[in-house]
């Protein structure tokens, strides 16, 4: 994550062939406003926002924080043209900034397949 100015911060996740480019928008220590993108590959992007306002709060005594987010999926590119639906979001970043992050996502394209 990269702190890009006051309660604002930046992250690009990577996994196999999949990158997920977020900002997220603090509105006060815990709460959050998310909006991003995910590239699957060859051109595969969703693009998305909150639905409602995230949560980053202390996991423990650790130093980890929990997060949580509901996201719109707003639009899509390549065979994601056309998409809307939801991400859910679960995420833990770590006290040196790296995150652990798993998604959920309902998916629907309003075009047919070629």
């Amino acid at each position: 994550m990269t702190v890009v100015g006051p309660g604002i911060l930046d992250a690009e996740l990577r996994a196999r062939r999949t990158r997920v480019t977020t900002r997220l928008v603090f509105t006060d220590e815990v709460t959050f406003h998310e909006e991003g993108s995910i590239e699957l590959g060859a051109g595969n992007i969703l693009r998305f926002r909150s639905l409602e306002r995230g949560t980053l709060e202390r996991a423990g005594t650790g130093g980890a924080r929990h997060g949580t987010s509901v996201l719109r999926v707003e639009s899509g590119e390549g065979r994601y043209e056309g998409a809307k639906g939801r991400i859910t979001s679960n995420f833990v970043l770590s006290p040196d900034g790296a995150v652990d992050d798993e998604q959920v996502a309902v998916i629907f394209i309003d075009r047919e397949e070629e």
